[in-house]
């Protein structure tokens, strides 16, 4: 029983008091030890190491002894010759030429022959020394050079100036006929057709749409067949800046000046009125030639005189009228017509500085 007891107390049974656990003094646990759970002191720090030693520097000046300068002695300088009467001779007469014989003709050309002739040993000429420091272009005068030269500016930054060397590609928005506008110029607007770069190609300084205000003179001459165009005025696109005063000159794709177009040299104006006026002229004089001959086969002296002198003065008329109208046709300049959108070619008479746009 009590082997059975002890296990059922071992199992925390007590079957209604039959397995009473004895009684007696019982133990209590012990308290914990804060002592346990405390990390162990970290291991005192290295002694610092001993600063290192140097060995003491010892500074010492020393002297080298200098060469000595050596002593240059220059040579005497040799003494001047003494003038010679024959050289004096042919400079005068080099002065005056037609005083020498023509046998001394060959002489007096060549100064090195005339010493040779006169058995006078000409002087070595005189060894080029090098400069002693390095030449100073300041100093420099024009007159050392064969022409007369010019100084280049400082770098420049053009990425915003239009150089007056580029081209502009246009297209004319308007028409072109030179018989409009009598002796005054017309005006034309050009539009541009791609954009236009600064120098470096980074910034588009005229964009693609601007427009140019044109203007162009009537042809002049009887045998003009170009107009003379040129731009006073261009209107940016986008930001609608504007530039003045610009004298840009037109051409044509090829950047040729003027523009070529139909060209109307007007011959039936100039000269068929003129011919018409003749031929009734003629017709007038022959038909009076036949009216007097057949009144003079009639023998109507007086009829046939009045005849001719009307005659006469008809064709004398017609001849005033003629010469008046060919006087005024013969100045008529050709028509010059230049259809729209043809292309053209826009070079700045001066560079223009295009502002950024803010």
């Amino acid at each position: 029983m009590s082997a059975f007891c002890d296990i059922a107390l071992a199992l925390g049974l007590t079957f209604g008091g039959t397995c009473a656990a004895p009684a007696g003094p019982q133990q209590a646990l012990p308290e914990d030890d804060p002592a346990a759970w405390e990390l162990p002191a970290p291991p005192p720090p290295p002694a610092p190491a001993p600063p290192p030693t140097m060995p003491p520097i010892i500074i010492e000046k020393r002297t080298e002894p200098q060469a000595p300068v050596p002593v240059i002695e220059l040579p005497e300088p040799a003494p001047e010759p003494e003038p010679d009467p024959f050289r004096e001779a042919l400079a005068a007469a080099w002065a005056r030429p037609g005083t020498l014989p023509r046998r001394w003709d060959a002489l007096a050309v060549n100064e090195e022959a005339a010493q040779k002739a006169a058995g006078v040993r000409p002087l070595p000429p005189a060894p080029l020394e090098p400069p002693a420091g390095p030449l100073d272009l300041a100093s420099v005068t024009p007159s050392d050079y064969a022409g007369p030269r010019r100084t280049s500016s400082r770098p420049v930054d053009n990425e915003r100036i239009v150089t007056a060397d580029r081209y502009i590609t246009g297209i004319l928005e308007t028409g072109i006929n030179s018989q409009v506008g009598g002796d005054e110029a017309g005006t034309i607007v050009v539009q541009t057709a791609r954009d236009v770069f600064g120098y470096h190609g980074r910034n588009v300084l005229i964009p693609k749409g601007s427009r140019l205000l044109c203007s162009f003179q009537p042809p002049a001459d009887i045998g003009s067949s170009r107009l003379p165009l040129s731009c006073s005025r261009i209107l940016m696109a986008g930001h609608r800046a504007e530039i003045r005063e610009l004298e840009a000159l037109v051409g044509n794709v090829q950047g040729q000046p003027g523009i070529a177009g139909n060209v109307d040299r007007r011959f039936w104006e100039r000269y068929g009125t003129a011919f018409l006026l003749t031929g009734i002229s003629t017709a007038v004089r022959f038909g009076s030639a036949l009216t007097s001959s057949e009144d003079d086969g009639d023998g109507n002296g007086s009829s046939s005189s009045s005849s001719e002198a009307a005659a006469e003065e008809l064709s004398q008329r017609f001849g005033e009228i003629s010469a008046s109208v060919l006087e005024q046709t013969l100045s008529l300049t050709p028509i010059i017509t230049i259809p729209q959108g043809t292309r053209v070619q826009i070079r700045p008479a001066v560079d223009w500085y295009i502002a950024k746009a803010e």
